[in-house]
């Protein structure tokens, strides 16, 4: 995503539950094996943290303005994973303990806990205020002179 606007956000969280549809149901050559579902629900949910991620930082950063609908759609859509990852998981669990299995089992189990951390953890972004905010600097942008006035009104010692 590079706008993280509610019309993007929901269509990322349509594609993971897509995703998550072809994992559950064994659909295409991305989910034929237990092995390749238990891989690909590994990928989508780090995909979906590395999102989330880069969300925080855009709205840290200034880039975009945070707009609660879209933590929401995120938070609401990081449910929905978890619990049907953490189905796959049970699923490969029982399956039993052939190599590819196992090597699958233990890529879903590491996302898994990443993405438990993210929502247990979840912590609203805020725009940094403060001098050192991490901005991008753009040369001749209005943000990028705002900044530069601001540090420039700062007292010194």
């Amino acid at each position: 995503m590079t706008t993280f606007d509610l019309a993007e956000v929901r269509g990322f969280a349509a594609d993971l539950d897509v995703g998550m549809d072809r994992c559950d149901n064994g659909d295409g050559t991305e989910c034929a094996t237990l092995d390749a579902a238990l891989h690909r629900c590994a990928e989508l949910c780090r995909e979906f943290c590395d999102q989330v991620r880069r969300w925080g930082d855009a709205v840290f950063s200034g880039r975009i303005a945070f707009d609660p609908e879209v933590e929401r759609v995120l938070k609401e859509e990081g449910q929905r994973l978890y619990a049907r990852a953490l189905e796959i998981s049970n699923v490969g669990r029982i399956a039993g303990s052939s190599p590819g299995t196992v090597q699958g089992n233990l890529s879903l189990h590491a996302a898994l806990c990443d993405l438990d951390r993210l929502r247990k953890g979840w912590v609203t972004p805020q725009r940094a205020v403060g001098p050192a905010a991490r901005q991008w600097l753009i040369p001749g942008s209005a943000a990028t002179e705002e900044g530069v006035t601001r540090v420039a009104l700062l007292p010194t010692k």
